[in-house]
């Protein structure tokens, strides 16, 4: 009985490297060189340098520009329009919000300068001895449905991809599914549909559908940054994605890439 179940995992583990290798998201050229400068750094990557790997691996982000002042953030929510959310940018404090480091929704020169301000003033008080390098000025995401989208580095198999509800549903619900890396598009769809929650995927009570295909190309270029580099991440968190409308896509609003530890 052990030698045929050691047979079955051996077939299974050649079936799923088959079918992640066959079903990897079309990929531009990836500039190895410089995921690896930045994951050098070590430890939890700002938001920033987490944004600068995830575009490399084609995930949809948003415009954002990192101010050094106040005035300098109060200019780049200008040259944006509309409305802007600012984040403090330190490698210190991954979590943003525990840091009173995150203002969303502001509306002109005065609240970007006010909320600034108050910014780095709660930054300095919740962590005094952080490195702050200055604030991410982002525009609004559009209005969606809040995903998470992780990856975690187990022991024993590797890279593992979780996906579930975003924001603090994942820690209310628990609703979470999870795969090993590699995976591909199929195993993606299997992913969203063990949810609790996949009736939201396809409408509900008069909710338009959500866009499930752009949601599984994400899932899949995860598992392909997390299989490139699987010894080298130890974690990343993107919470939340805003998923769209069916065929309107999805943007990645917030991201932490933690690096592992040097060998």
């Amino acid at each position: 009985r052990a030698i045929r179940r050691a047979t079955d995992y051996s077939a299974f583990l050649k079936c799923r490297a088959a079918r992640g290798a066959s079903q990897r998201p079309s990929l531009g050229e990836i500039d190895r060189k410089k995921i690896r400068g930045l994951l050098d750094a070590g430890g939890a990557l700002t938001e920033r340098s987490s944004k600068e790997i995830l575009a490399q691996y084609g995930f949809p982000l948003l415009r954002e520009e990192l101010a050094a002042n106040a005035e300098q953030a109060a200019e780049i929510a200008s040259r944006f329009g509309g409305d802007v959310a600012l984040k403090i940018e330190s490698p210190d404090i991954p979590h943003k919000t525990e840091a009173g480091g995150v203002r969303l929704a502001l509306r002109g020169s005065d609240a970007v300068v006010a909320a600034y301000r108050e910014i780095m003033s709660s930054a300095k008080s919740y962590a005094p001895k952080a490195r702050l390098t200055g604030v991410l000025v982002q525009e609004m995401a559009p209005k969606g449905q809040e995903i998470i989208l992780g990856q975690l580095r187990d022991p024993v198999f590797g890279p593992v991809i979780a996906v579930g509800l975003g924001g603090v549903s994942v820690e209310l619900l628990g609703d979470l599914s999870h795969r090993i890396a590699p995976i591909g598009y199929d195993d993606a769809r299997d992913m969203l549909s063990e949810l609790k929650v996949a009736p939201l995927f396809r409408g509900f009570r008069g909710r338009p559908p959500l866009d499930v295909e752009a949601m599984c190309d994400l899932i899949v270029r995860l598992s392909a940054l997390a299989t490139d580099f699987g010894s080298e991440i130890e974690e990343v968190d993107l919470n939340p994605i805003v998923l769209l409308e069916e065929g309107k896509g999805a943007r990645v609003v917030d991201a932490l890439v933690v690096a592992g530890a040097r060998r």
